[in-house]
């Protein structure tokens, strides 16, 4: 149903005034909707949570549970959300992958003025392109206290080629006190890193930015195995799965016994498919994939066994009339096929135009975790970084080179990104918003500076970017 920009102003305003809540002042600036109105009302509020396992605990949460009620669209629809903040602190929304209008960003102090506590903020953009993304706060630590949930845009003339569809929200938590500020245990300092404490609040913090928490639960849609709903199939289904790592800092290696699984989106992007037996998903990046239910049975989708127990992550699927009740796990070994950024291709046609250089190439260093509570950029902590100066129409590279022993997924805002290796024909590249650095790689990006604003990019390992790891895109007029 459609509605004049007079009358949602005006029910919208009355219903602030009810709730006692404050207007932010940017109210008056929302733009007259063009496609079907799509309304979402979230309250960011604390809530107690059980993801199983009989273990209750503080957690933020949009509607009072986690992950956040899944936002699930049209594309061409214009995607509303009032955000009511009824948390202690200031808080905001980021659209994570969606290439939205900068106001609409989340960033707070690069986009917007963050939500304080007692205010109303309404985040209005239109849906596309489809895809598969996330939504989450984007102040302090709050995505590590649950704040965060799935958004889907569906085509808007596609019909899907698959029977039956599943949204998998990947989670990390500390299920003992909610983790995030909480005083909880951490990872032991590396390096010279250890001895910096004092008190706050009665509690031990750490004097620079927190170490990563040791997680105790890897949680899917909010629950924990064995408390995770089966994933219910139907021998000769094709069945899709939509993979979302909105963990604070966890990279998790997939795999679904007896099943091949195929590659179809990247970040919510077409690619050409592929077939694989684990599937590597950093933090923010988001996998499409497919399988066909053709070997009846009780099954696990499971993350390999990491340094940090990353294994604990398990899903059951489980095709109707199979009354067994232990699932098989996957069997990790070497022969296992897997796919690196190089080998996927864009679903586009391949373009053949000569490569000619970007007017702009931003070399970014990736440093940090031996000797320093911080994680840089250049040797630099955000927010006393050098921009990325750009002008709009230009095309520019930035190429990483990861100097230190950790993984790290850069993010850009705002803008899809090629992945781009010189040595590889010219098409054979993807379309990506995240991507993995790993340690001591190189690995270059392009985009098309098509999106004037003030675009935040940074590691989306929450506690590397808290401590530093980020940097800002400036448009130049």
């Amino acid at each position: 149903m459609k509605i004049s920009r007079r009358t949602f102003l005006k029910t919208t305003v009355g219903a602030i005034l009810a709730s006692g809540l404050r207007p932010l002042s940017l109210l008056h600036a929302l733009p007259e909707p063009k496609g079907q109105v799509r309304e979402f009302r979230f309250s960011a509020s604390p809530a107690t949570v059980n993801l199983g396992l009989g273990r209750d605990f503080l957690a933020w949460t949009y509607n009072g549970q986690v992950p956040g009620p899944e936002i699930r669209v049209r594309e061409g629809d214009i995607i509303r959300v009032v955000l009511k903040n009824f948390l202690p602190e200031d808080t905001t929304i980021h659209w994570h992958g969606v290439p939205v209008p900068n106001a609409m960003d989340g960033v707070p102090d690069v986009t917007q003025r963050a939500v304080a506590p007692g205010e109303i903020f309404i985040y209005e953009f239109e849906a596309q392109p489809a895809g598969s993304f996330i939504y989450h706060s984007h102040v302090n630590y709050q995505l590590d206290q649950g704040l965060y949930g799935a958004l889907i845009i569906e085509p808007s003339h596609q019909k899907p080629l698959y029977d039956r569809e599943y949204t998998l929200v990947l989670e990390d938590w500390v299920m003992r006190d909610g983790g995030g500020t909480a005083p909880t245990q951490r990872r032991p300092p590396m390096g010279m890193m250890g001895g910096m404490m004092r008190r706050r609040g009665g509690s031990s913090m750490p004097a620079g930015p927190l170490l990563e928490p040791l997680y105790d639960g890897y949680a899917v849609n909010g629950s924990v195995y064995p408390e995770i709903a089966p994933l219910e199939v139907g021998k000769g289904e094709r069945v899709k799965l939509r993979i979302l790592n909105a963990s604070s800092a966890t990279i998790y290696d997939l795999s679904l016994a007896g099943h091949p699984l195929r590659i179809t989106h990247a970040d919510g992007n077409p690619v050409r498919p592929v077939e694989i037996d684990m599937l590597r998903i950093g933090m923010g990046e988001r996998y499409d994939v497919e399988f066909v239910a053709n070997n009846p049975g009780s099954w696990l989708l499971t993350a390999r066994e990491g340094g940090f127990g990353e294994g604990m992550l398990r899903v059951p699927v489980m095709y109707r009339g199979v009354t067994r009740k232990d699932p098989v796990s996957p069997v990790f070994h070497r022969g296992l096929r897997f796919v690196t950024y190089w080998d996927l291709q864009a679903h586009y046609p391949p373009d053949t135009s000569p490569l000619e250089p970007p007017k702009r190439l931003y070399p970014q260093t990736l440093s940090g975790g031996m000797h320093s509570p911080f994680w840089t950029i250049n040797g630099q902590v955000y927010p006393n970084v050098e921009p990325l100066v750009v002008r709009e129409d230009e095309r520019v590279r930035i190429a990483y080179f990861n100097r230190s022993m950790m993984p790290h997924p850069m993010h850009l805002h705002g803008h899809f990104f090629k992945v781009v290796n010189p040595s590889l024909p010219q098409e054979r590249w993807i379309w990506k918003d995240t991507i993995i650095v790993e340690p001591m790689q190189r690995l270059d990006i392009e985009f098309h500076a098509d999106n004037p604003g003030n675009w935040f990019h940074h590691c989306h390992n929450l506690y590397h970017m808290e401590a530093g790891m980020a940097n800002v895109v400036v448009y130049q007029p």
